[in-house]
């Protein structure tokens, strides 16, 4: 896992590139064991969110750690309904292409990603070319949990929501939408002179 810095992820948006922004929520905190019970992600650029996925997966209901239960409060009834985790995870990299990732703790999910994805018969992650939100605060010395940096920046949350995939991701972009306004670089700045 290549952590892009901060520096270079800030140029890599405003020349354009494409990053999937992406979240899983988990049966535990053990990436090698733990299963991933829903993924959600958005594509993300300048242009601003584009396409998503958010899927639940079916796991054993025995695997269900307790504490991870009472983060995400995904109903039991609804992972044993969900699709097999080949399926979805199959489909989970084709809609993410070859595109850099971007999570809020990278450290955590890119491992659990590629550890489920090996463990389902599939190929790790091929880019490991990432970006993380949270180390980018930690150096900016900002609030490292995703719901204190949305406060931090006033970013309007629903707290029933949160820990769900596709909700935390979508507030990490409104999040990074000001990151880059705010360290946009000088020469993509101007001002009208009246």
């Amino acid at each position: 896992m290549d952590i892009i810095s901060f520096k270079d992820f800030i140029r890599r948006y405003y020349s354009g590139e494409d990053f999937v922004v992406f979240d899983t929520e988990t049966t535990g905190l053990n990436t090698f064991h733990d299963d991933i019970i829903e993924v959600g992600a958005r594509k993300w650029s300048k242009k601003g969110p584009g396409e998503f996925f958010e899927e639940l997966i079916w796991v054993n209901p025995g695997k269900m750690n307790q504490a991870a239960w009472e983060i995400h409060r995904i109903p039991t009834e609804a992972i044993q309904q969900a699709r097999k985790p080949e399926d979805v995870l199959t489909d989970f990299l084709k809609f993410c292409g070859n595109r850099p990732l971007v999570a809020h703790n990278i450290k955590f999910d890119f491992p659990m990603l590629n550890s489920n994805l090996v463990r389902s018969g599939l190929r790790p992650y091929q880019n490991d070319q990432v970006a993380c939100s949270l180390i980018y605060a930690k150096d900016k010395l900002l609030p490292g949990k995703l719901e204190e940096l949305a406060s931090h920046y006033k970013v309007e949350m629903q707290s029933d929501s949160l820990h769900r995939a596709l909700y935390d991701v979508d507030l990490l972009i409104e999040i990074l939408n000001i990151l880059m306004k705010e360290h946009e670089p000088e020469e993509m700045q101007y001002s009208l002179v009246l």
